[in-house]
């Protein structure tokens, strides 16, 4: 009978002992909440890109033609505004580039050469686009302008002989997509078309010429916000 008492009295005291020995805690890891980038604010920034076209060149009396395309690089500079709301972000922006875009062809009279030259480039647009984090898809559009020259030159000596200036006014619509590498830097690829419409212009002392323009730019960039 002592033996099962004592026993006992062992199997109780090491029961004891145990439950006293409480287990650790180990808390449940908590996930932590994706990194949401956040677009909204002032940008401005800088591209540079690369642009191509047409230049139809009609002359009044007798409507002959002289059209032709145009390439060249382009660089400038971009401000706006960004609006974010969950993924949809909308925002304004303009932009001025400077432009070597010009072309040529053999005027009605092949003694010269009918050329355009686009000086500069710019635009007033909205932008409207889905945030995926970090990445911006965007659609854009609005007014532009673009200061072009139209001439006639003399192959051999390679100087215009008559030309004028004007700026055209037309629209312009393209998409892009955009990268934040930073809290407050952006690396954006672009495309856009330009239509700058149409206007007359005067060649050859007193000639009129209608001339239309449009082009294509793609473009890369960097935005700042503040």
């Amino acid at each position: 009978m002592k033996k099962l008492l004592i026993a006992a009295a062992l199997i109780f005291a090491s029961t004891s002992a145990f439950a006293a020995d409480p287990v650790p805690y180990e808390p449940t890891p908590v996930a932590e909440a994706p990194v949401v980038y956040d677009w909204t604010g002032l940008y401005a920034g800088g591209s540079i890109g690369y642009g191509w076209g047409d230049t139809d060149w009609v002359y009044t009396l007798g409507g002959a033609t002289a059209h032709h395309s145009t390439d060249g690089l382009i660089g400038g500079v971009q401000a706006g505004y960004n609006w974010q709301m969950q993924n949809i972000v909308l925002g304004a922006e303009l932009d001025i580039l400077a432009s070597g875009i010009n072309g040529s062809t053999a005027c009605p009279n092949p003694a010269f050469a009918c050329e355009s030259e686009i000086d500069w480039l710019g635009t007033a647009r909205v932008r409207a686009g889905f945030a995926a984090n970090n990445w911006l898809f965007y659609g854009t559009g609005g007014v532009a302008a673009g200061d072009v020259t139209i001439q006639t030159v003399n192959p051999a000596l390679a100087v215009p002989v008559n030309g004028s200036s004007e700026t055209l006014v037309g629209w312009a619509a393209g998409a892009g997509v955009e990268w934040g590498f930073l809290p407050n830097a952006s690396i954006k690829a672009e495309y856009m078309y330009y239509d700058l419409g149409d206007d007359i212009f005067t060649v050859d002392a007193g000639l009129g010429v209608n001339a239309g323009v449009s082009l294509h730019t793609t473009k890369i960039g960097l935005n700042w916000r503040f």
